[in-house]
């Protein structure tokens, strides 16, 4: 939920959110594992969609990858923007 200027709605539109939902269901590890590229795995906390131990699963599988927490739910970008941006800032510098 987002507070608008004319009151509260929906953060994102249902069909949006429908699609998004669709699109967590199956096997994503051929995708994560094309490539040994460095890749940032960011994750909040609190987070409901991804869980810890995926997470580090995911990082233990893929060389070159590197997980790092933020005390956040899924949107960490949002909630914590200052955070993400530096946990980003790092991958980039170490490129």
């Amino acid at each position: 939920m987002r507070e608008y200027g004319d009151g509260w709605g929906l953060a994102f539109s249902p069909q949006d959110m429908n699609a998004s939902q669709r699109q967590l269901n199956g096997d994503h590890w051929s995708d994560w594992l094309a490539t040994d590229r460095p890749a940032l795995l960011v994750r909040g906390s609190r987070s409901s969609v991804l869980g810890a131990g995926h997470a580090r699963a995911m990082v233990a599988r893929r060389p070159g990858a590197r997980l790092v927490e933020l005390p956040a739910g899924h949107t960490v970008h949002e909630t914590v923007p200052d955070r993400f941006a530096v946990a980003v800032r790092g991958l980039l510098d170490a490129l």
